[in-house]
């Protein structure tokens, strides 16, 4: 396995609208090389890496510049979009010479490092979001300390915001120590040392650096005037920062053979947390697109309930109680509400997402950009069991359900007993319509056989009997009737010939054992048909949803895959498997949503939670059945 903190990046850039990346990567000391007079439109999702602060994230790619912030949460339109339109601002800072660039994370941080290598000399950029435990006041600061460390070098600073996604340029106002850009209300102030000059709805700054030399530079949204740097205390914010990322790393108890990419998925959730409610998004950004140039764009900065499963066994498994306990909590306070259950919320509880589109080019020219999401309207039987093994697994690490959330997770399962039989939307939020999904009743027999579990546990008076007998009905329907004798395998939907690589979730709930026969057959179909480029890699499905237009590999299906091989005995070809998904990571150690079947580049939005939770849980899976193949 390869080593993530000290990788860099290597490639040149995708050519906008095709569906051929010229992008290579490797898990070594190569360089990302191009001239700062042809920087492309659109760099690869290999090209990023991200960095956060408890209330949103910010996309900073190897040439410098930064490219998609919203400030001051996940769900607030953005300053910088140059992600999704070329023309949607950034915040750039680079060598003015010719240049290879490559990333990596300082150990144990979110604090990226930025190294640039110039004909006359090597300069590092620094970048950072100060982390706030526990601050409730809206307020973002974007840190870059910018160090000589060999020769000489000259840089440009390029300040360009562009708000409400793009559409809006700021006024500008020069300042003694920087620059303020204003648009109605909303402001944002750069604090530099470096002389700035407003040109064309922008700031520009040269600078000549020789070696040893250093300097910082501040974005902070919100402030009424630009301060001085000093005022910051960047230095100190620095050591602060530093400080807080390694302590919190330095909980996980785990130290085999995969540590490095488990902790970097680990910083990689915690930076999809929104602290102030405890509420964990998807993903940080919008309309990443699944496909180059296609219309599967969506925006993820909200919160699934169908991730709290997943979330909690990933996090309780890492030994992080408290955020698991945090979003837990969130999640019940929305079911507390009185309302039904909502497959997503806000990062604040909201109920309501609309969906709109913007006027934007799109990344690599993907069409339309969406912010607001129309699933949050769907019904999907799924959240249910998701929500209620989540609080199972609450419970048997020590959390306490108060008997008001008992009484709510109560009638969330006599809520599945009148409506499991109902045709839903389907884990994968389809737009052609409603079926009644192999997936959906899985989770139904999930939702009420960890409710007879949490209700013997808790000694509550609950008809868990009941429940049972339901939930036996639920899993004989499904074995009789998601089974496809034609097919050899259990498929998508109630009579459908179409296969769906949800299914592989079967024995990692507990539904089957991986060992079953039908279930096996089912995997071996699944490999034959959705085979999405080589070994691992799959295809959710390959039948029409109502969206239209092709889609990478999909990449969670792939880990739960890797749990299946392990479960049904095979460790041998499930760490395979680990390893191979493992160098479908960017150099940095993040994951997008897919990968291209042919390329190998990342798709959809990115960084994916999703795809990092699925690595930490095949991870544990493999490390607990080595353990008990080796008696120890």
């Amino acid at each position: 396995m390869k080593k993530i903190p000290e990788t860099c990046l290597h490639g040149l850039p995708f050519q906008a609208g095709s569906n051929r990346s010229m992008f290579s990567k490797k898990f070594n000391m190569q360089s990302f090389s191009f001239e700062p007079s042809q920087y492309p439109d659109y760099k690869p999702l290999e090209a990023y890496g991200v960095i956060g602060d408890s209330r949103t994230a910010v996309l900073v790619g190897a040439d410098g510049s930064i490219d998609w912030a919203c400030l001051p949460d996940f769900d607030s339109p953005a300053q910088f979009a140059a992600l999704l339109d070329p023309k949607a601002g950034r915040f750039a800072v680079r060598p003015l010479a010719p240049f290879r660039a490559w990333q990596r994370y300082e150990q144990g941080t979110n604090v990226l490092v930025t190294e640039f290598l110039t004909p006359q000399g090597r300069v590092r950029v620094r970048d950072f979001m100060p982390y706030m435990q526990r601050r409730r006041t809206p307020t973002a600061e974007i840190y870059r300390r910018i160090e000589c460390v060999e020769g000489h070098v000259d840089l440009e600073v390029l300040f360009e915001p562009r708000f409400d996604y793009g559409l809006q340029v700021p006024e500008f106002e020069a300042s003694p120590y920087g620059v303020l850009a204003r648009h109605g209300d909303e402001t944002l102030a750069l604090s530099s040392e470096i002389p700035l000059r407003l040109e064309d709805g922008r700031a520009v700054g040269h600078l000549h650096m020789e070696a040893g030399q250093d300097t910082f530079l501040v974005a902070d949204w919100g402030a009424a005037r630009v301060h001085p740097v000093s005022s910051y205390q960047p230095d100190r914010r620095l050591w602060k920062v530093r400080t807080f990322w390694r302590s919190w790393i330095d909980r996980l108890d785990y130290h085999g053979r995969y540590r490095d990419v488990v902790e970097r998925s680990l910083l990689t959730l915690k930076l999809l947390v929104y602290e102030p409610t405890g509420a964990i998004v998807a993903a940080p950004t919008t309309s990443l697109p699944e496909w180059p140039g296609g219309s599967r764009n969506w925006d993820y900065r909200f919160s699934w309930v169908r991730d709290s499963a997943f979330i909690l066994r990933a996090l309780f498994q890492a030994g992080y109680v408290e955020e698991g306990t945090a979003y837990l909590d969130w999640l019940l306070g929305q079911c507390l509400e009185g309302q039904p259950l909502r497959v997503l919320y806000g990062i604040r509880g909201e109920h309501g997402m609309p969906e709109r589109t913007l006027p934007l080019r799109g990344y690599l020219d993907s069409r339309p950009v969406r912010i607001g999401n129309e699933a949050v309207e769907q019904f999907q039987l799924d959240i249910y069991g998701s929500l209620l093994d989540a609080a199972l697994r609450y419970e048997q690490h020590g959390g306490l359900l108060t008997i008001i959330e008992w009484e709510r997770l109560q009638a969330l399962a006599e809520e599945v007993c009148r409506r499991w039989r109902e045709p839903d939307s389907g884990i994968w939020e389809v737009r052609s319509g409603v079926f009644h999904y192999t997936y959906s009743k899985i989770w139904a027999w999930v939702a009420l056989t960890r409710a007879a579990q949490l209700a013997r546990r808790l000694g509550a008076d609950a008809p868990v009997e009941a429940w049972e007998r339901e939930a036996h009905t639920i899993r004989e329907e499904v074995l009789e009737k998601a089974w496809n004798p034609k097919v050899g395998a259990f498929t998508q939907y109630y009579g459908a010939e179409a296969l769906d690589a949800s299914v592989l979730i079967m024995p990692l709930v507990g539904f089957l054992p991986a060992t079953d026969e039908r279930f096996q057959q089912t995997v071996q179909r699944c490999l034959e048909r959705l085979a999405a480029g080589p070994f691992p890699l799959l295809y959710r499905y390959l039948n029409d949803d109502g969206v239209g237009g092709p889609e990478g590999a999909f990449l969670l299906p792939s880990f739960w895959l890797v749990e299946v091989l392990a479960l049904a005995g095979d460790l041998r070809r499930a760490r395979a498997a680990l390893d191979r998904l493992i160098e479908r990571m960017n150099p940095l150690g993040l994951y997008a949503e897919e990968v291209h079947p042919e390329t190998l580049a990342l798709l959809g939005n990115f960084p994916q939670g999703f795809s990092h939770l699925g690595l930490i849980n095949a991870v544990f899976r493999l490390e607990e059945l080595k353990r008990v193949q080796e008696g120890w």
